[in-house]
């Protein structure tokens, strides 16, 4: 049976991921069409992201800075200061994606295909388009700005192995200041290895856009389809239950 969406607001993303997963020991691991809204993407508790990487550790599992970086990589951002060095940096021959990918052939490619998207042959940079749009515009748009992720055709069939993350909207409020907004669609989305580094990284994501179209950083929601927990459950529920 399909549940109705369950809806849950919180300060920061940490608390969000904690519980989110409280939750989902409650209804047996898995729930459907849940949406998630962090008001301060700008929060972060550096003791219980600790906790949490050495969790990772213990348990072999990708650790959250791993999983950040497929959807921004903030480290290259505070060496390289602005939009345009990251994206040239990270998208460059040799760049930071290539020597990930050539580590690790399964590196995930959002970051790629939000600044490098290829279309028939066609590069475009979907986040760059956007940031100068905004810049550009005289009148704000309640109309969000989208990015696309995943393939039309094989990518949209796949049960297994296509993106996780199909889709993201910016979303502008005009007002005394400008605020931005970010929406972020799941259509499979995993709590114990991948959630908290997934909105971690949208939290950096959306950080760097405010900054860089100078407006204030607004809220992140986040909407998955199918929330779950498939690995280490009885680990995990332990360690949930010390925090």
């Amino acid at each position: 049976m399909i549940n109705e969406p369950i809806a849950l607001t919180t300060v920061d993303f940490q608390q969000a991921w904690l519980e989110v997963v409280r939750m989902l020991i409650r209804f047996r691991w898995r729930q459907r069409n849940l949406i998630v809204q962090i008001k301060n993407p700008n929060l972060f508790d550096q003791d219980f992201h600790d906790l949490v990487t050495d969790f990772a550790r213990r348990e072999s599992l990708l650790g959250p800075k791993h999983v950040a970086y497929t959807i921004f990589p903030h480290g290259l951002y505070r060496g390289k200061g602005n939009w345009q060095s990251l994206f040239k940096e990270y998208n460059r021959k040799n760049g930071l994606f290539e020597r990930l990918h050539r580590r690790k052939p399964s590196w995930g490619t959002y970051f790629r295909r939000m600044t490098h998207y290829d279309k028939a042959g066609e590069i475009v940079n979907q986040l760059g388009n956007i940031i100068k749009a905004i810049k550009k515009r005289q009148k704000v748009s309640r109309a969000a700005y989208t990015v696309i992720i995943q393939n039309p055709g094989g990518e949209t069939l796949r049960p297994l192995g296509g993106p996780c993350l199909n889709y993201l909207a910016v979303q502008i409020e005009s007002g005394n200041s400008m605020v931005l907004g970010l929406l972020a669609v799941y259509r499979n989305h995993e709590f114990i290895e991948r959630a908290y580094g997934n909105y971690w990284g949208l939290c950096n994501l959306l950080r760097f856009l405010a900054l860089e179209v100078g407006a204030v950083t607004g809220p992140l929601t986040c909407i998955s389809s199918n929330a779950y927990v498939a690995q280490k459950k009885t680990a995990l529920k332990m360690f949930v239950e010390s925090l």
